[in-house]
């Protein structure tokens, strides 16, 4: 059920918006020509939330809600603490920026936005849309409702529609963000397509959430692109539902790419590289460029973020992790016994 293209996709989105953020910026003036293509660059996002649905939904399935926490925490935060720590450091240093002690504990959490605390990076604003897609995922299987796909994805999308047309319920977003659901959505709909193929629910599902991700992809595009036209809006909603056409055909094609070293890589360097890349990586350029021509600092910044995403994911996510994942289950599974023998 696992689809090797996916690694490559992931990592193409998680390029795509470090260009985004190292050319297509209003301080980034030494790129014209390739911000024309690169302002795009942003729509890796919406991609990312869609891959997210689909693998969610797919390592969700016969798991105890206990095993999915500590899946997803293992996958989130100790890669997450250690990218804080050096994007700290990194604009500390070459940005004079300062944190006060509760703003870095809050962001650890990644719930700082209920306690109306800053992100540290920009970008963490979407780990915070993640996490509670998998708060909600986790909740239906504590109540072992999460079999039933159908019933509360439908659900989900009628909740969405009607958010998006009265602004109801209008404490949607506390628990689920309501412009990104399409994308969730989706992403759930064409696990469904692959695993049972394209029926009809699965498939009016996906073609709903397609338009509705590329109706809010249209609106959304002015708050990414300095001075977005209307042909920037258009071309943002194309490409968005590029990415629907896209995911089907891998879904549903016969042919499927097989298990690689360098594609599993690629997915691998994803996470950490989405962390560290933007806040850090800007305060480099930013100190250089008046003195070393930009476009230089930009590939110098870009292949260190890729060794230290590497770094990350050899050190952190293959070591720490699987030690933490390992940790969490060996007490389960002595409670369990535990339990056995008082009975």
């Amino acid at each position: 059920m696992r689809l090797v293209s996916l690694d490559i996709l992931r990592f193409l989105a998680a390029f795509a918006v470090v260009l985004y953020h190292y050319t297509a910026r209003a301080e980034a003036n030494s790129f014209p020509d390739l911000a024309a293509f690169t302002k795009f660059g942003y729509l890796g996002v919406p991609l990312f939330f869609m891959i997210s649905g689909y693998v969610i939904a797919l390592s969700a399935y016969n798991r105890t809600p206990y095993e999915f926490a500590v899946s997803r925490f293992t996958r989130l935060y100790p890669a997450f603490w250690v990218s804080i720590l050096i994007t700290c450091i990194v604009t500390i240093y070459f940005a004079q920026e300062r944190y006060t002690a509760t703003q870095i504990l809050a962001n650890l959490t990644m719930l700082n936005d209920y306690l109306g605390i800053d992100n540290i990076d920009g970008v963490y604003w979407t780990l915070q849309v993640e996490l509670k897609f998998y708060a909600c995922i986790f909740i239906l299987l504590l109540f072992g409702v999460f079999k039933y796909i159908k019933c509360w994805l439908s659900l989900w999308l009628a909740i969405t529609i009607c958010y998006l047309l009265f602004k109801q319920p209008f404490f949607m977003g506390w628990f689920i963000n309501p412009h990104y659901s399409p994308l969730f959505i989706g992403g759930v709909a064409l696990y469904l397509i692959h695993r049972d193929g394209p029926g009809t629910y699965n498939l009016v599902t996906l073609i709903i959430s397609a338009i509705l991700a590329c109706y809010l992809g249209f609106n959304q595009s002015s708050a990414f692109i300095h001075n977005a036209s209307i042909q920037d809006q258009y071309t943002a909603s194309l490409v968005i539902l590029g990415f629907y056409v896209l995911f089907y055909c891998l879904v549903t094609s016969k042919y499927q790419l097989k298990e690689n070293g360098v594609f599993l890589l690629l997915g691998s360097l994803t996470y950490p590289l989405y962390l560290i890349h933007n806040a850090a990586g800007k305060a480099i350029i930013d100190f250089y460029k008046s003195t070393i021509a930009e476009w230089f600092i930009v590939l110098v910044v870009t292949t260190g973020c890729l060794l230290v995403s590497y770094l990350i994911h050899a050190q952190i996510e293959r070591r720490t992790a699987p030690a933490i994942k390992h940790f969490f289950l060996i007490k389960l599974r002595s409670r369990e016994k535990l339990n056995s023998h008082s009975n």
